[in-house]
């Protein structure tokens, strides 16, 4: 008789001699009935009542999401030439987020919030250079939307999406050269150098229409 016949005989006549509390399972079921049998249905409905109840206190803070008006406002002074990384710390952004959402303790709430600013490469600057990337493709300048491609693409060298991102836009530049004959206007935006390419080359596709074309033949009454 193997080791392993014996044990399991032995673990058979222990349930059927009677219910062990410390096993657990397998059901739901099976663990409210061995403690019905040691504590009785008054108890055991009591509990159950008890512990089913909605836990009280502040609702959990969304992080991100609140501080999504302080990476906006970054990514504007990013695009107007400003540096708020340097101008302001991550202890001061977190102090103020702790006394507007304190949660349970301010000092828990500064501290975390603290941490996730600091986190690289999805940090404060990681949201505000986003921001400023989704913010200049139709407000801001070309330029300032390839820059900060190229910011997040230094930031988050392990994801293939900026590098590529950025080799798009830079064609996007290339396309509208080649076919206009110059670069962009340094004030264009990037929606609106991608369109001047696909205009131009909807231009160069589309056959002449009669009434564009010089006369083919002069005016009558003056031949």
């Amino acid at each position: 008789m193997g080791i392993s016949t014996a044990k399991n005989r032995k673990i058979a006549q222990a349930l059927v001699d009677g219910p062990r509390y410390d096993l657990a399972g397998p059901t739901v079921h099976d663990d409210i009935r061995r403690a019905i049998n040691r504590y009785g249905v008054a108890a055991v409905r009591a509990a159950v009542k008890e512990l089913a109840k909605p836990k009280r206190g502040r609702p959990k803070i969304n992080d991100w999401k609140e501080l999504a008006p302080v990476f906006k406002a970054e990514a504007e002074e990013w695009l107007s030439g400003g540096d708020p990384i340097a101008a302001r710390s991550n202890y001061s952004i977190a102090k103020a987020f702790a006394e507007a959402n304190p949660g349970q303790s301010p000092i828990s709430t500064h501290q975390r919030v603290e941490r996730k600013l600091a986190k690289k490469p999805y940090g404060r600057r990681w949201f505000m250079l986003v921001t400023a990337m989704e913010k200049s493709e139709h407000h801001y300048p070309y330029g300032l939307y390839i820059r900060a491609l190229e910011e997040l693409a230094a930031l988050d060298d392990g994801h293939p999406t900026w590098k590529a991102a950025l080799k798009w836009a830079r064609s996007d530049v290339a396309d509208y050269t080649a076919k206009v004959g110059n670069p962009p206007p340094s004030e264009a935006t990037i929606a609106e150098v991608r369109s001047g390419a696909r205009n131009a080359l909807l231009a160069l596709t589309t056959p002449l229409k009669l009434s564009d074309a010089t006369p083919l033949l002069p005016p009558r009454g003056r031949i």
